[in-house]
């Protein structure tokens, strides 16, 4: 791998931002760019670490520069962006799947709505776990924090799913909100409550964050929604499944919920 001379790789990214609105052009670009920046240093251990997906290897402040240059004309160019962010997604490597995510991210929440449509399909192909991680956090950055109403309802139909692996995209969403101490906790507790009722050891892990980062922002309302669970649906395997997180849940949740799980 070459070393970074940043004004040269921003000159490099400009030139590869000319072809916003030409995908094709646009990819052929990249993949020069990208191949340009291997790290060609890496051991077979490490490589093999990916082999879900092709990658370049690049290193991140490469990719960096690239979403720089992309980010004011997903503003003013939503529907190219669009186009190319489907393109990049295809393109199927790690690097161009991460750019996807990203791009999705910088879109206006309104126009990027079409796309949203397609995150279920993505994270469900997706076994890499960066990459998953940039599809429930960079991909719906801007929309989380611009329009909680439009985000809320995008989860809400993940949190309600019949199937776990819907469930716990929705909780793995749902974490950042409330360590950003969203105060809208009435929606919050609307949406879970689903995922709540149906939890079991398949959505156990995020349920147990999830419920971690409710109880930093309000323990008193979480206990309470926790409660009123517990007397309006005690399903067993969800009074199981809250007995098994209860020790990794703060303290001053802890103890008011271990005497509702011990009268249910």
């Amino acid at each position: 791998m070459p070393a970074i001379d940043l004004s040269r790789l921003k000159t490099q990214a400009a030139r590869l931002s000319e072809h916003f609105g030409q995908p094709e052009a646009f990819l052929r670009e990249l993949h020069e760019l990208l191949d340009h920046y291997t790290n060609r240093t890496m051991r077979p251990a490490q490589i093999a670490q990916r082999l879900a997906l092709p990658t370049y290897r690049t290193p991140r402040p490469v990719l960096r520069q690239i979403e720089a240059e992309l980010a004011p004309l997903a503003e003013a160019r939503p529907r190219e962006a669009t186009v190319l962010l489907y393109a990049l997604w295809e393109a199927g490597y790690l690097e161009t799947r991460l750019l996807a995510a990203r791009l999705l991210g910088m879109i206006p929440p309104a126009a990027a709505m079409p796309a949203f449509g397609r995150l279920p399909d993505w994270l469900k192909v997706s076994t890499d776990r960066e990459v998953r991680q940039a599809l429930l956090t960079d991909a719906l950055g801007r929309v989380r924090r611009e329009n909680a109403d439009i985000f809320l309802t995008l989860l809400e139909e993940w949190l309600r799913s019949p199937l776990s692996g819907f469930q716990v995209w929705g909780l793995r969403a749902l974490v950042p909100v409330l360590e950003a101490d969203f105060e809208n906790l009435p929606a919050v507790f609307r949406i879970l409550r689903p995922a709540i009722e149906a939890a079991g050891p398949s959505t156990q892990v995020e349920l147990q964050a999830c419920l971690s980062a409710l109880s930093r922002v309000s323990p008193t309302e979480t206990l309470y929604f926790l409660g009123e669970v517990l007397r309006e649906s005690p399903h067993p395997m969800m009074v199981r499944t809250l007995r098994r997180v209860l020790p990794g849940l703060p303290p001053d949740l802890q103890a008011g919920l271990r005497e509702m799980l011990r009268q249910a």
